[in-house]
């Protein structure tokens, strides 16, 4: 995992960043490990799916970077849904993360679409 100048972010987590962002702008405040899983894997062509070890590294240390936030449900709202067993444990994307997100767009020149990286066209003006 190698970032430049000790700064920015590697690709699994630009892109579990890129997707927490989605699922909050579709109206999701807050989602689980296996929600960006299956948003990812829907929205890329199956190729390049993160494994849970890794997504989970991403994800501890896009929180400890301040970009998301995570709590565990209580095992009282894990009944009230109907789920016997562990809790999960749910993130969300903070204003910094959020804040990140779009820099991290800006400064690599990226769009970001249906889960695909892209490049922006450059302005030729």
């Amino acid at each position: 995992m190698k970032r430049k100048d000790g700064t920015g972010l590697v690709k699994n987590e630009l892109r579990l960043l890129l997707t927490a962002a989605d699922l909050q702008v579709a109206g999701e405040d807050r989602f689980h490990g296996y929600d960006l899983a299956r948003h990812l894997a829907g929205a890329e062509d199956g190729s390049s799916i993160m494994s849970q070890p890794t997504l989970y590294r991403a994800l501890r240390r896009l929180e400890s970077r301040g970009a998301l936030r995570s709590e565990w449900e209580s095992l009282d709202e894990a009944r009230a849904q109907g789920r016997e067993g562990r809790p999960r444990r749910y993130y969300r994307l903070t204003a910094a993360g959020a804040e990140l997100a779009a820099s991290e767009l800006v400064a690599h020149q990226l769009g970001w679409s249906r889960g695909r990286l892209t490049p922006l066209p450059l302005n030729t003006d």
